[in-house]
Formats: C-alpha cells, structure tokens, sequence
C-alpha cells in the first residue's frame, strides 16, 4: 500500500505531536507521584493510571511514527527505483535508436557499395562491348534446276547480327568484321566499314535496334553474301555506355 508524501508527513508530525505530549504526560504524572510520596499520600488507581496512559500513547505513536517512517522511505526507494528504471529506459531506448540507425547507415553504404559495383561492371562491359557472329554459307540462287545462275547482291539471303544490350544502354560504335570460314585471319585485319564491299561480301549501312525481354533491346546490323564457292564468318561488336 502506498501513500503520498503529504500523507506520510501529516502522519510523521501527528505521531511527533503525540510522542511530545505522551512525555509531557509522563513527566507531570511521575512529578506529581512523586510529591504524593512525600507527602506519605497513597497512590491511587486514577493516579497510576495517567502513566499508563502515556505509555499507551507513547506505544501508539511510535507505531504510527515507525509504520510512517517505514513508508517514506519506501516511497523514497520507489522514486529511486523509477528513477533508476526510467534512466535505464531512455538509456536502451538510446542504444536501440543508435542500433536502428547505424543498421540503416550500413544497408544505405551496402545499397551504394552494390550500386556503384554494378554501374562500374556495367560500364565495364559496355567498353568491352557484346558481340555475335554468324555464318553465312555459299549463295545459292533460286531458279531452274540445273540451270547455273549469277548470285547477286540482289539475290543473295540477307541476315541480320544482333547483340543484346541493356535497354537504357546508348550506343557508342558498331565494329563489324567479315573472312572466309576457312581463313586464318584474324578478326583485327578482318575489320570492315558498314556499307563497304568486303569482297562479295556486305554489311548494311546502318544498324537498327528493336526490344527484347524486359531491360534489354537488341542492336542488329544487316548482313549479306553472294560468294557461291565459301561460307564466310560475319562478326559484330557494339560498345555502348550503360
């Protein structure tokens, strides 16, 4: 059971009071005891009974004195308690905020760290640049069995070379290559212009692009041989910024 300090209080001065007159009590009766036995007066059961009375009083107010006593000082350890709890309280309720923020701090870094890992691979595959290559067999006109026909530009199969590319990717250059299949050639002195006659051989003038699955498109270069004895290998390389 609790109580408020200005119970407590009322009750520690009301015991104090009664403790003060119990004394006083005491003291005017044993004077006067003692008076009457000098005077050789025989004590009576009204005169004994006033330090008896104080006794009583002076036993019921230090009961109350000491139960009030008691209580403030618990109320005391309570509020040092609460304090105490409190303290604690905004104390782990510090810590968990610092946890929650360096938490954010760190996935916020590790977002970055990641992102800027993907941008520098991104731009690191884009300099490198995707390539596909194709091969293109010998022309064969279509027209009267038996018969021996010219294979023309005009009349040989056209292909297209596609690369796949992110879709937010910005083309930066189409390197286009062409040799016989059987060539030993390498692909650096193989290096043809869009639009240039690689011996029978051509690529378009332009590329083209055209969507793919989702985050990605595809860059394509039009393609076309009317050599009728070889095949011939067809190369593109796009470099792009992501």
């Amino acid at each position: 059971m609790n109580f408020s300090d200005p119970v407590v209080s009322a009750a520690l001065i009301g015991a104090s009071g009664t403790v003060l007159t119990a004394l006083v009590q005491l003291r005017i009766s044993w004077r006067r005891e003692m008076k009457e036995r000098e005077r050789g007066q025989p004590i009576t059961k009204k005169t004994r009974r006033g330090p008896v009375m104080a006794v009583f009083a002076l036993m019921i107010a230090a009961a109350v004195g000491g139960f009030a006593l008691s209580q403030y000082f618990q109320s005391l350890r309570e509020d040092d308690r609460d304090s105490l709890r409190a303290e604690l309280q905004a104390k782990l309720s510090e810590i968990n905020a610092t946890a929650v923020r360096l938490e954010q701090t760190r996935t916020t870094e590790r977002a970055q760290i990641e992102s800027e890992a993907h941008r520098a691979d991104s731009a690191r595959l884009g300099d490198e640049g995707a390539a596909a290559s194709m091969v293109v067999g010998p022309c064969k006109p279509e027209g009267v069995p038996g018969a021996r026909q010219e294979c023309t530009e005009q009349s040989a199969l056209r292909v297209a070379l596609c690369v796949r590319v992110p879709a937010s990717a910005s083309v930066k250059e189409v390197q286009l290559y062409t040799r016989f299949e059987d060539s030993r050639q390498g692909w650096t002195d193989s290096k043809v212009q869009a639009g240039q006659d690689a011996g029978e051989a051509r690529f378009s003038e332009k590329s083209f692009e055209r969507p793919d699955d989702a985050g990605a498109k595809q860059v394509c270069q039009g393609f076309v041989s009317w050599n009728r004895e070889k095949s011939r290998l067809a190369r593109i390389l796009v470099k792009y910024a992501p």
